[in-house]
């Protein structure tokens, strides 16, 4: 069964057997094909205001029941919604994300995924995803976390985490980078490293 905190923030959310009916409203947002929805969107259709759609959010994003379109979106668009202008280690949104992201480091067990030994498949999209919205908010402290993810098993897990580093503008994952790309096998994950490492490796990243 859902957790008494996403019934809350689903307008009109109903329970049966595990699965929350989303509110048309909800639906209408969180279900769109090709596109995250807009913070105006979440915050005057999906939900209340954006305190609700905050909490909202934070409760489908951690829920590893909720359907997993839903769940992407809402992970997704938790890059937008930190306290202020500039993200903290300590905003609610970011700290989402953070868990998320440790939960699904190892397989996926442990909150990340409704089942636990998809490695393969589940997991790893949510994995990806967090890691997408996190380099966005450019806490700096982040940078640990990601370098940890350069040597995932998943190609996928890997660019994602080089695209995440690089937007989040530390230089300091300058180190990782390089040593990555001397011993990667994809051409993808290459590719994504040499971009990451011309950008942040102006005089002035990332401006």
């Amino acid at each position: 069964m859902r957790t008494p905190i996403v019934l809350a923030v689903l307008v009109g959310a109903t329970v049966a057997h595990g699965e929350t009916q989303l509110s048309q409203q909800v639906q209408n947002v969180l279900t769109t094909i090709d596109a995250v929805p807009t913070e105006v969107q979440l915050d005057t259709i999906a939900f209340t205001d954006h305190a609700d759609a905050l909490t909202g959010l934070t409760s489908i994003a951690a829920d590893v029941d909720s359907d997993i379109g839903v769940r992407l979106r809402a992970v997704h668009a938790l890059a937008k919604y930190c306290a202020g202008s500039q993200c903290l280690d300590g905003d609610t949104a970011h700290q989402t994300l953070v868990t998320v992201i440790n939960n699904c480091m190892n397989g996926g067990g442990g909150g990340c995924s409704a089942f636990p030994h998809d490695d393969a498949g589940t997991a790893i999209v949510i994995l990806r995803s967090a890691v997408e919205a996190l380099g966005p908010q450019r806490v700096g402290t982040d940078v640990t976390l990601l370098e940890s993810l350069l040597q995932h098993s998943s190609r996928d897990v890997r660019a994602a985490t080089v695209h995440a580093l690089r937007d989040l503008c530390n230089t300091q994952a300058i180190g990782a980078l390089r040593a990555q790309q001397q011993n990667e096998t994809s051409d993808q994950v290459r590719q994504a490293i040499t971009e990451a490492l011309r950008i942040l490796g102006q005089p002035q990243p990332c401006q």
